[in-house]
């Protein structure tokens, strides 16, 4: 039963995201693709290592396997299909309700605009580096609070540096990449990712790099499959050996570093399984109070000290999200959640190439493939989705049309005087 159960929590997944994301030998990467992988890595991994493997050997496996119980597989294979089923219906639905509209115009933020909100990124980057030093280069661990809230100050801003690039990319595709990359869009970004990398982050510079590859192949070209197969290895084996040289460890195990990456998310999840069970409806009042993380961590350092600490078990600092939706809507609160949410994307997608709503689209795709599954709702929903992907790019927006309107007054008025002429007023 339990082998069946991780066939279908496979094939089925692995179907429709295939027929979502290629056509013709060509990928698209949406949503759909980067909730699949984030689904197949984050949840599915652990379950087939549990029903597969007799034995493990990767830190604390020894808890790993006395926790999860051999009761537990069944009612966590069933939840995994049953809500997996749940996002592709709404989906399926949305996709026959949100038509693409394919001649919709696209905009642009004024590079003035671009340009300014850059320079403020790039002070406010520094500045955050240079108020919280002490704690910033200090090797980190899992209860270490105040050097999470370092690197979790620096990271937003390069992230505000990547929606700012991002934009640019966006309203003005006539550029071309090579030219793109050199400008003063795209270099702050590229010396704060080395710098994230630098501090371990390296899961947030690949959801930034992952962003543009969205937006290639939505509004550009699609991949090959082959290529996209090839540079998924390439870029795993890659941020492996970056996770095992900040470790301390030896290069060639950089495959089996991306391993461990699900396995030790997951030791929040079957805590919950072996002690608090699956529910089957939960009012979110943890997700309410994570919203206090829009606050930003510059003008509150100890911010992490006021937030409500999740009732979950979280050995390594992250939590599994498996973990952070049955406590916060359980089972049945879950599979709405993952019924309507599909929906949002679609109708994103079906504003395209309009800036804002491709922004938000490209975005919010992109941390679907890590964050969403591996980080607490404080960090995946309140800070990744809604402050840097809709609340940011909505602040831009503004800030450019603001910018525009004041640069330009004696056109607008001139509009208006002429309309009141032709209505003969």
């Amino acid at each position: 039963m339990n082998e069946l159960l991780l066939a279908i929590a496979i094939v089925v997944p692995c179907w429709y995201g295939f027929r979502r994301s290629v056509s013709h030998s060509r990928v698209e990467i949406n949503h759909v693709t980067t909730f699949t992988f984030g689904f197949l890595f984050y949840w599915i991994t652990p379950l087939a290592v549990r029903i597969w493997v007799s034995r493990v050997n990767f830190p604390m496996a020894s808890i790993w396997i006395d926790l999860f119980r051999p009761r537990l597989i069944t009612p966590y294979a069933l939840s995994c299909v049953a809500l997996y089923f749940c996002f592709a219906a709404g989906d399926t639905l949305a996709l026959g309700i949100f038509r693409e509209h394919t001649t919709m115009q696209s905009t642009k933020v004024p590079k003035i605009a671009l340009s300014l909100v850059t320079l403020a990124g790039c002070v406010l980057m520094v500045y955050s580096a240079y108020v919280v030093r002490a704690d910033l280069f200090r090797e980190a661990t899992p209860t270490d609070l105040r050097v999470g809230a370092a690197r979790g100050a620096v990271t937003s801003c390069v992230v505000l540096l990547g929606v700012i690039a991002l934009m640019f990319t966006i309203g003005y595709p006539e550029v071309p990449w090579r030219k793109r990359l050199f400008s003063p869009y795209f270099l702050p970004l590229i010396a704060g990712a080395a710098l994230m990398i630098f501090l371990g982050s390296r899961l947030y510079v690949a959801s930034i790099l992952l962003m543009f590859v969205i937006y290639h192949s939505n509004l550009r070209a699609r991949f090959r499959l082959r290529t996209v197969i090839v540079a998924a290895l390439v870029f795993a084996l890659i941020f492996g050996a970056i996770g095992n040289w900040r470790e301390g460890s030896s290069a060639t195990g950089a495959y089996f570093n991306v391993f461990l990456e699900p396995m030790l998310g997951s030791l929040s999840l079957v805590h919950h399984l072996r002690y608090r069970g699956i529910a089957l409806i939960n009012e979110p009042s943890q997700l309410v109070s994570d919203f206090r993380n829009l606050i930003p961590t510059i003008l509150i350092p100890d911010k992490f000290k006021t937030l409500k600490t999740p009732d979950a078990y979280r050995p390594l600092g992250g939590l599994h999200s498996f973990v952070s939706f049955n406590l916060n809507f359980g089972l049945l609160g879950t599979a709405a959640f993952w019924f309507l949410m599909p929906m949002g994307f679609r109708y994103l997608k079906s504003r395209l190439p309009g800036l804002l709503p491709t922004t938000v689209y490209t975005t919010c795709t992109a941390w679907l493939m890590f964050t969403f599954f591996r980080d607490p709702f404080s960090i995946s929903l309140v800070k990744a989705m809604f402050e840097n992907s809709i609340v940011i790019p909505l602040i831009i927006v503004a800030f450019g049309s603001l910018l525009n309107a004041a640069c330009s007054p004696g056109r607008q008025v001139d509009g208006v005087v002429g309309d009141l002429e032709i209505q003969g007023l």
